[in-house]
């Protein structure tokens, strides 16, 4: 190895870029927490009411 190489910088994300990649961000955020709350949801109706009925 001789030394480190250049590498070409990459370009600078425009502001459409950046306004396209934090709508996904915030669409991937609002499904994960959907999926998060659809499966609490599901636990808790598959567990029914007997997990009132539990021993402390």
């Amino acid at each position: 190895m001789s030394g480190n190489p250049q590498r070409p910088t990459p370009p600078a994300f425009s502001p459409e870029d950046m306004a396209r990649r934090r709508r996904r961000s915030i669409a991937l955020a609002l499904v994960l927490g959907a999926l998060v709350v659809f499966f609490f949801v599901v636990t808790l109706v598959k567990t029914g009411p007997a997990i009132m009925n539990r021993p402390l």
